[in-house]
């Protein structure tokens, strides 16, 4: 099991690890919470019936609160007990009827009555034929409150709605004068406690006092009288007698426990299954990624440095393969600056050797042809001499060339007006233009000052030149721009000529290639070096048959660039 767990890979291993590390203290955080879950639904289940019992007493308890009210209102009437004292011989004032019917215009009343000292009828809302009902109401059960007398209820029967009354005696001068009955709507009583009942969980029941003792009837939120089942708690008495309780429908109420339970069961489940789906996808997504820089290792472990990997990945995998190609350009710069610094140390002591052993033989050489030349009569002989003499010179121009590239002169860097340049330059390549047919144009801004080795610059702009009349044997047009940018000036020259490959375009700037008849191949690389020794950059852009174009990039001089600066300031004010 060890060999086994030590061949897994670094992402298994990682999955093995956040499975441990995350599904463990997630178990038993469920545990945990099943068991706190549960004494806590049983604590806020009671809680929360206590609440809301406390809450139905106490909307039920206003409902009664109200209707008391209003029957103390008009027991309190100077009119109403003038009414009753008359009795049946007299008809109640517009003013005391207006009064009836603004009392028992509502939903939750059904009617009043106004009994005299008698106990006889004297006026009913509505009218009722009926000359005395005093005995038929003390029959109900009756449960006295403050200044009233509750009685009843009585359930609903053949399809007529339950209710009971609320019975008040009205006093004058410390006397009974008579009594008012105003019939309640039962349904607007039980229908106070609706917001406890659950359906399938609880419901509540109204409990209230009987004649009987032993029987108390129970009614549901709707008014009507059923068997409740088994008690889960009842209320202290708001009235005497009367109770609100709350039964089970026979179903255990803390069920929900058993749902949560499979819910938190389900819920480890799926998340072990996400982090091994997490880590299957993220191990595939790295594998992907890293890849490329897996390949690009063992490219620059064999050698090529001028590997690159893609930089498209997210987060920390593109630095690394920002990294990674920042460290093979590095590489590569390092070892190509390492191996043209030992290559130069070779080509100067090469160069020195030549110079001497080479160039004093040809001294020699020169001086005695010279002196053949002089004293030779034949003319033959004299052209044969002069075809010696010439190469003897070429020879030389090979070994100067040689010497330029392998121990060239440090810039000595001034303000260099182009223009002057450019003049030494087309006077000394007027005549070759001539005999070419070669047209010049010359546009831009010559006006500028560069920042480089005056002697530098002419030779690498007629290095370039003359490259260009080369491509250009049988005529053509030589175009040779001047721009200036924020900090830099630009000398473009473009020809007309053969133009060259990509093959050709890559090596062009490699030391000793050349694809000229009798070149040496150091040209470019020469102007190559002394342009990055002045600071600027060369950029060479040819396709064959179209022509070459060669962008010459050098810093402004101090004063020049100082000028532009001043200039921009004037204009923008």
């Amino acid at each position: 099991m060890r060999m086994e767990f030590n061949r897994l890979v670094l992402v298994k291993r990682y999955l093995w690890g956040s499975l441990l590390v995350a599904i463990i203290p997630l178990a038993l955080m469920a545990g945990l919470y099943d068991r706190y879950s549960s004494y806590l639904h049983d604590k806020l289940i009671v809680e929360r019936i206590d609440g809301d019992l406390q809450t139905a007493l106490v909307k039920m308890q206003g409902f009664l609160d109200t209707q008391i009210y209003h029957l103390e209102n008009l027991a309190d009437l100077p009119e109403f007990g003038e009414f009753l004292i008359r009795g049946k011989t007299h008809s109640a004032s517009p003013q005391l009827t207006d009064f009836f019917y603004l009392i028992t215009n509502s939903q939750d009343i059904y009617g009043a009555e106004f009994f005299d000292v008698e106990g006889e009828l004297v006026h009913s809302i509505p009218t009722r034929s009926i000359s005395t009902l005093s005995q038929t109401y003390n029959q109900l059960p009756i449960v006295k409150t403050k200044s009233v007398e509750i009685l009843g209820p009585i359930a609903p029967k053949n399809g007529k709605p339950g209710w009971f009354l609320i019975r008040k005696n009205v006093i004058r001068l410390g006397e009974k004068i008579g009594t008012i009955v105003l019939k309640v709507r039962l349904t607007s009583l039980t229908e106070q406690a609706s917001l406890l009942y659950r359906v399938g969980v609880y419901q509540p029941f109204l409990n209230t006092a009987s004649l009987n003792t032993t029987f108390r009837q129970s009614f549901s939120v709707v008014g009507t009288q059923e068997i409740p089942g088994s008690l889960i708690t009842t209320s202290t008495s708001f009235l005497p007698g009367w109770t609100l309780s709350l039964h089970s429908f026979g179903k255990d109420i803390a069920d929900p426990r058993l749902y949560i339970r499979y819910l938190l069961l389900i819920f480890v489940a799926l998340s072990a299954f996400g982090i091994v789906a997490l880590f299957v996808h993220m191990s595939e997504r790295l594998a992907h990624l890293i890849s490329p820089l897996n390949e690009g290792a063992r490219s620059i472990a064999k050698g090529d440095f001028s590997v690159r990997v893609s930089e498209d990945g997210p987060g920390e995998i593109k630095s690394l393969a920002k990294s990674f190609n920042e460290m093979s350009a590095r590489l590569n710069s390092l070892i190509h600056t390492r191996v043209d610094s030992e290559r130069r140390a070779a080509l100067g002591n090469l160069a020195a050797g030549i110079a001497h052993e080479v160039r004093n033989p040809l001294a020699i050489i020169s001086t005695t042809i010279h002196g053949l030349k002089r004293s030779e009569k034949d003319q033959n002989r004299k052209d044969m001499l002069e075809i010696i003499n010439e190469e003897i010179i070429r020879t030389d121009g090979i070994v100067e060339e040689f010497l330029d590239y392998a121990r060239p002169r440090e810039p000595k860097n001034e303000a260099t007006l182009v223009r002057d340049v450019l003049n030494s330059v087309v006077t000394l390549t007027s005549a070759t233009m001539s005999k070419q047919k070669v047209k010049l144009n010359r546009t831009g801004d010559a006006s500028i000052r560069l920042d480089v080795d005056s002697s530098h610059l002419r030779q690498v702009l007629m290095n370039i030149v003359l490259n260009s009349l080369d491509a250009m044997p049988d005529g053509g047009h030589l175009t040779i721009r001047t721009t200036r940018n924020e900090s830099s000036g630009e000398i473009l020259i473009q020809d007309s000529g053969d133009g060259m490959d990509d093959a050709c375009l890559k090596k062009a700037q490699t030391p000793f290639f050349t694809s000229k008849k009798g070149g040496t191949g150091l040209g470019l690389a020469i102007c190559s070096q002394l342009i990055s020794a002045n600071g600027g950059t060369l950029n060479i852009e040819s396709e064959l048959g179209n022509g070459t174009s060669v962008s010459l990039t050098f810093p402004l001089a101090k004063s020049d660039a100082q000028t532009k600066l001043t200039s921009r300031k004037a204009s923008d004010q």
